[in-house]
């Protein structure tokens, strides 16, 4: 199968780019996520410590100094909102692979991690237990037939 260009998925290897892994030497698959970003983390701890120096600081503090950093700690916490949805965390394959724990794939898009993360399992299961192909069941026609099928133009004369 093949996700996208660079990205294949067979019964017997999983490829990235020029990275090339065989299923049948991979094991413990865990998905982890990174950490955020730089700008969102420091952008929250900021709004975090002010907030606390305002609760301890206030009853010193004018109330238009108050106002002040209140707006300042707002502006902060938004930054750090923004940021947080417009730099996600990307999601990460990790495995271990011939005795090293590796990250296989990492992706800020949930569609693809997913649907990477689930056709690898699938392969990864498929290679170790064999394929397997289910049967599919016969459906039995209905005793009684569809009323479309019962209207007077579409019945024929018994003979």
């Amino acid at each position: 199968m093949t996700v996208r260009p660079g990205l294949h998925i067979t019964p017997t290897c999983f490829r990235v780019g020029g990275r090339h892994y065989e299923l049948h030497s991979l094991r413990n698959l865990e998905t982890r996520q990174s950490a955020h970003d730089p700008l969102t983390r420091q952008s929250a701890i900021l709004a975090a410590v002010g907030l606390l120096g305002l609760a301890l600081l206030a009853r010193y503090m004018h109330p238009a100094g108050i106002a002040a950093t209140g707006a300042v700690l707002c502006g902060l916490a938004v930054v750090a909102l923004t940021s947080a949805h417009r730099r996600p965390r990307h999601q990460q394959l990790w495995a271990v692979y011939k005795g090293h724990d590796i990250q296989l794939f990492s992706s800020d898009d949930n569609w693809l991690f997913g649907a990477v993360d689930r056709q690898l399992r699938r392969s990864m299961t498929e290679s170790r237990l064999g394929s397997t192909t289910v049967p599919r069941p016969v459906t039995p026609l209905p005793a009684v037939p569809h009323p479309s099928l019962v209207h007077p133009s579409k019945m024929y004369p018994v003979t």
